[in-house]
């Protein structure tokens, strides 16, 4: 009996020693896995568990030169940004690409050549229309930074006035949806260039962005579906935004006031479900290709039996085809969805681009005999 109480101490220590060095290891790794804030480092912005509606964020890290001599940051989608440190400077800003959905950021510190510690950061890039981004998990809460709680944190370095002092010219850019417009002579000396120019830069730039009239749209308003948001940043702008937009894009407001449309963002208001505008690959700041950014929401017009099954060509299966062949009404153009249907609006039924009741006047647009 007595060996056996002694085995049993024995092994309630042993278990307890074990548990104790478990415990601290795991606490240990944790606090240098998520949380940075320690005498030699800091993330600076953005907060872990942060929400994006873009897909670049900006990442401020405050390093003490002294010891740490160079850091690498890497995202999921393979991008390494390394930077080497230099013996006069403490903060560095790195603008990185997000992918859709959480993303896990490391940042890997080194001493000399050494690797030194590993923090990671977790950020979601949210998108509703694409459906691996489309809710926000528990846990993430969006942040805003263009307050006085976090401007002050880069005030050492940057400029966070609007650009109201800079000289402007008159807008001439070909295709733009308006003239009466005055933008920044040269753009790059906006304020917001610095820390934002990764959002206009790609194919297709919205003229407000590529030109940093930045506050054309981030108006510091909200709208009835951003109340809340009232006061959280000095940049908001007004959700429906659609207002906004016809600031510039009368067509469209003429188009939306003068035809009928049920289109769900069209009478939401809410044209940047559909455009991003910043920027975007895609033609007129579309968010996704034409035919995928219709049919994410009228999946049903992707099974190839659309328009109606029983009178078009058997080589194509049954349906009209809606993609991969050549427009005939818009020559240079791809046969797409907005080939038939205009978005914003028609006096034809099914928002086909038709003057009248009758829906196959729109099949004269291509089938002329």
């Amino acid at each position: 009996m007595i060996e056996k109480n002694l085995s049993l101490t024995l092994s309630s220590h042993f278990f307890k020693k074990w548990l104790l060095i478990f415990v601290f290891f795991t606490i240990f790794n944790f606090s240098h896995t998520l949380f940075a804030n320690t005498k030699d480092f800091q993330i600076l912005y953005p907060l872990n568990n942060s929400v994006y509606n873009e897909e670049f964020a900006t990442i401020s890290l405050k390093v003490d030169p002294k010891k740490i001599k160079g850091f690498k940051v890497l995202t999921q989608l393979d991008t390494s940004i390394e930077v080497k440190t230099s013996s006069k400077k403490e903060i560095y800003c790195k603008t990185i690409p997000l992918k859709l959905g959480i993303n896990e950021i490391k940042i890997k510190l080194y001493l000399n050549n050494n690797l030194s510690k590993e923090y990671k950061l977790k950020l979601f890039y949210h998108n509703e229309i694409f459906e691996v981004a489309e809710e926000i998990p528990a846990g993430f809460k969006k942040i805003y930074f263009h307050n006085d709680i976090y401007e002050n944190l880069c005030t050492k370095c940057h400029d966070m006035r609007p650009d109201f002092k800079l000289k402007t010219v008159k807008l001439e850019a070909k295709g733009s949806a308006t003239t009466d417009m005055y933008i920044l002579e040269n753009p790059q000396d906006s304020n917001c260039y610095t820390c934002h120019n990764k959002l206009a830069s790609r194919k297709n730039g919205h003229a407000p962005a590529v030109n940093f009239m930045c506050q054309i749209c981030h108006n510091g308003q909200t709208g009835e579906n951003n109340l809340e948001e009232e006061g959280k940043s000095r940049y908001l702008y007004p959700d429906p935004i659609i207002k906004v937009c016809f600031t510039c894009h009368k067509r469209i407001e003429h188009i939306i006031e003068k035809n009928y449309s049920d289109h769900g963002p069209t009478n939401s208001g809410r044209c940047n479900l559909c455009h991003n505008p910043h920027s975007s690959k895609n033609i007129f700041f579309l968010k996704k290709s034409i035919w995928n950014l219709c049919t994410t929401c009228h999946a049903e017009k992707a099974s190839g039996l659309h328009v109606i099954a029983s009178f078009v060509y058997q080589r194509n299966k049954g349906g009209h085809p809606t993609k991969d062949r050549k427009d005939p009404s818009r020559p240079g153009r791809e046969l797409v969805c907005s080939s038939c249907h205009d978005p914003h609006g028609s006096k034809g039924p099914f928002l086909l681009r038709t003057t009248g009741k009758i829906p196959f006047s729109i099949c004269k647009r291509c089938h002329k005999k």
